[in-house]
């Protein structure tokens, strides 16, 4: 028995649900997650989640219409989640519990229903001295394996085939052979699942600690084209002076660069891209999306000269607008879909500002301006890019080429700094006062302009921002 696994079973909140289940003449089982993750953490030392989410399944009766009833009489929020499948959710000051009826018989039956044996490990309050394992999970736990119960599971529900992954990913585990070569039998049964359960199944895989691992892993069953089919015709772009890897495999080696490039970023960048971008999605997780997508513009810009050298020229704007169909298709936020959007359109920004020697101080602080709070996402990026195009023609001032894209995300936090604490010198109403003219857009291009002058040093006061206003406005648009 893995000690203390019945502890939270004292909590107040589900005193208070088993109480009202007996009095329904119900019995109420804990199983999946919450048990699961305690055997992993006693058994491998990591720490298991930290939001307190109990799931129960119910015999005897109505899940819904107990979870209903625990939430009135617990003053938690009530949530139906399918009353066809009787489950609801009941959300709670001090936790959240999931309900759902039995799928059968009774518990046994259930749990022979479930997904992954890792998954279907049980628990009697009644007897909490006694882990109830029928389908083999606490091997699979011990072998770090996730083992499909049975093929109908996949058939039943086929994000089950992406659940897979995702499992694997979150808990450092592998696929078991057999259950690999059932995800791949049905694999097109993925078409048919809803696409914001497939972008929720992908965002855990994401922001799991060796996502690439497991993308590359999906890459080889064919299910990472399954879900974006935009990658199909990045497997025939091969590999070149510059990229020792074809297309495909360098995209999902950016994710790997990233992954490692992460450690390598100051504190505050780190902090950054812990940031929330969507519904169980960091800033970071959405970059390594970006980093798998970077180059789906590649295949049709792809030509090769008579020279033999591989051009790709506006494969960064055409896979922009790639990204833009492809984030709505599934369904994600606007936020995350401008993230991508953006990250792809000027992933190149950051190498091309060195292109000519070291940029002027103007070329890197117009950079800042135009990508904004995305910088040190879009300076990653670059970085990861870079290391995972390694070529026999790139293999000179590698290092050195580094050394500039870490030293201009060192001089963005300056910049940030200085410009937060800089005095606005002017306004909009100052400066149609000053010339005569009424609101447009030279106004905005004109305070852009003296914002630039201003952080530059070229402009420190009320008098010479005027100056700077006037002498601007005269030569640009009063002719």
């Amino acid at each position: 028995m893995i000690s203390d696994i019945a502890g939270p079973l004292q909590l107040p909140s589900l005193q208070g649900l088993l109480s009202l289940a007996a009095e329904r003449g119900c019995k109420a089982y804990m199983v999946g997650g919450y048990l699961r993750d305690v055997v992993i953490a006693q058994l491998h030392g990591k720490t298991k989640s930290k939001t307190p989410d109990y799931d129960f399944v119910i015999e005897g009766g109505s899940a819904v219409e107990l979870a209903r009833e625990t939430a009135e009489r617990l003053s938690g929020h009530f949530v139906l989640l399918d009353e066809s499948f009787d489950t609801a959710r009941v959300v709670l000051a001090d936790c959240q519990i999931d309900f759902a009826g039995c799928t059968g018989s009774g518990l046994q039956d259930d749990l022979k229903r479930r997904d992954f044996t890792i998954n279907a490990l049980a628990l009697d309050p009644a007897h909490p001295e006694v882990l109830i394992d029928t389908v083999g999970g606490m091997d699979d736990i011990k072998s770090k394996s996730v083992r499909l119960i049975s093929e109908g599971a996949v058939v039943d529900d086929p994000l089950r085939i992406l659940r897979a992954w995702r499992f694997a990913a979150s808990l450092g585990f592998s696929i078991e052979s057999d259950t690999r070569t059932v995800l791949e039998r049905h694999m097109s049964l993925l078409s048919g699942v809803a696409l914001e359960r497939v972008s929720y199944e992908l965002f855990v895989l994401f922001e799991s600690e060796d996502a690439a691992v497991h993308l590359k892993d999906m890459g080889s069953t064919g299910a990472l084209e399954k879900i974006f089919p935009e990658l199909k015709a990045t497997r025939r772009v091969t590999s070149n002076a510059y990229h020792h890897l074809d297309l495909f495999d360098h995209q999902i080696e950016a994710v790997k660069q990233c992954e490692g490039g992460f450690a390598l970023m100051p504190a505050r960048a780190r902090r950054i891209l812990t940031r929330p971008m969507a519904h169980g999605l960091t800033r970071f997780g959405a970059l390594k999306i970006s980093c798998l997508l970077h180059d789906i513009g590649k295949p049709d810009t792809w030509v090769i000269t008579e020279e033999g050298k591989h051009t790709f020229i506006g494969h960064d704007k055409l896979g922009a607008e790639l990204c833009v169909p492809l984030a709505r298709r599934m369904k994600w936020s606007k936020p995350l879909e401008r993230f991508v959007e953006k990250m792809v359109r000027w992933h190149l920004r950051p190498g091309q500002l060195f292109h000519q020697g070291d940029p002027t101080d103007r070329a890197i602080l117009r950079f800042y301006r135009s990508m904004g709070e995305d910088v040190p996402e879009l300076i990653l990026l670059a970085l990861s890019d870079f290391r995972a195009t390694c070529g026999p023609g790139l293999q000179v001032g590698r290092e050195q080429a580094e050394q500039k894209l870490f030293e201009l995300l060192e001089r963005y936090f300056v910049y940030v700094d200085e410009a937060g604490n800089l005095p606005r010198l002017l306004d909009g109403k100052d400066v149609m006062a000053l010339l005569g003219i009424t609101a447009g857009p030279v106004i905005g291009s004109l305070l852009e302009a003296l914002e630039e002058a201003k952080q530059l040093g070229e402009v420190s006061n009320r008098r010479e921002a005027e100056e700077f206003v006037r002498r601007l406005h005269a030569e640009k648009y009063s002719r």
